[in-house]
């Protein structure tokens, strides 16, 4: 590594001093740069060196997830601070430029090869099952990527993000992807079906937020003509949202889960690109993990014990 190539104070990645049970996930909503909120609620993690056995993510949820894994504390602050107004990171310009509204090479290839350093060393050393969903055009079914299999380019965190008509469709791995948030926007179900006993669930959305159907189905049904299972998949995404927002209250009802999410409206948009408002945003994801980190030691005191 040469620091000379970076812009900016490397930040080093460090190693997580306490890995929860077995058994206990970490589920991440999406959301665009509402995701910067679960960065921020990564942050308290970090602060603790606290680490999930089990990371399954969607769209933003699994791109703010590499920081969190790599152990790098103030890096998602950074990007906020230097780079996230850029119009290279997202703008309407983009969808010129690289057809698409977020500068998935930017963000993914330059910012971490020449601005922010990313310790892919910590991350490919941190032992955990981490997976990435993106949906399958054709199947219209999610498909999961494993961190042991994930590429060197981000092909699968750049699918999982690239949201129906603003991203191209991803070609990878003889499969035509887009964002994994269509079918698993809380992907809740993948974590219980995975076994896990115990949810750890970071949201973007504040209590009582429920999705509604698309206004714009025809344009949908018109871009994408050729893939009717997406289509169709689009067109049920508000149900899927409602349906795991309620499994996800149903499980902290049972004392099974712990919901983790803003507790006033969220004004930041899915293409927010104001710094101040994501700093807020951010901040605010601090503030609510920091809350939560004396639950979650309880928790793995308890294991321990029980393990004895």
């Amino acid at each position: 590594m040469n620091s000379e190539l970076f812009t900016h104070p490397i930040i080093k990645g460090v190693h997580h001093k306490k890995m929860l049970p077995k058994g206990t996930a970490l589920v991440l909503e999406g959301g665009g740069t509402r995701g910067f909120f679960s960065a921020g609620v990564f942050e308290a993690f970090m602060r603790e060196g606290i680490m999930f056995p089990y990371i399954v993510s969607v769209s933003a949820g699994s791109a703010n997830a590499f920081s969190y894994i790599s152990g790098q504390q103030g890096r998602s602050r950074l990007i906020i601070e230097k780079y996230v107004n850029d119009s290279r990171y997202v703008s309407w310009r983009n969808i010129i430029r690289c057809r698409s509204l977020f500068g998935y090479d930017f963000i993914f290839n330059t910012v971490p090869k020449k601005h922010i350093f990313w310790d892919q060393d910590v991350f490919n050393h941190t032992d955990l099952e981490f997976l990435i969903g993106a949906i399958d055009c054709v199947t219209g079914e999610t498909v999961w990527f494993n961190k042991r299999e994930l590429s060197e380019d981000f092909k699968e965190a750049i699918a999982s993000c690239s949201v129906p008509l603003v991203a191209r469709i991803v070609n990878h791995k003889g499969m035509m992807l887009l964002d994994g948030g269509v079918n698993d926007p809380i992907p809740i179900e993948k974590s219980i079906a995975d076994g896990n006993t115990f949810h750890v669930i970071v949201l973007t959305r504040n209590h009582g937020y429920t999705a509604q159907p698309l206004n714009h189905m025809w344009l949908i049904e018109l871009f994408y003509k050729k893939y009717p299972n997406l289509v169709a998949a689009i067109k049920h995404r508000h149900d899927a949202y409602n349906r795991q927002i309620a499994l996800c209250e149903k499980l902290v009802k049972e004392q099974k889960a712990v919901i983790i999410r803003p507790q006033r409206p969220v004004s930041v948009g899915r293409a927010t690109s104001d710094s101040k408002k994501l700093l807020a945003l951010h901040d605010e994801g601090y503030f609510e993990g920091t809350k939560s980190i004396d639950l979650l030691m309880r928790h793995h005191e308890n294991s321990l014990r029980h393990t004895k």
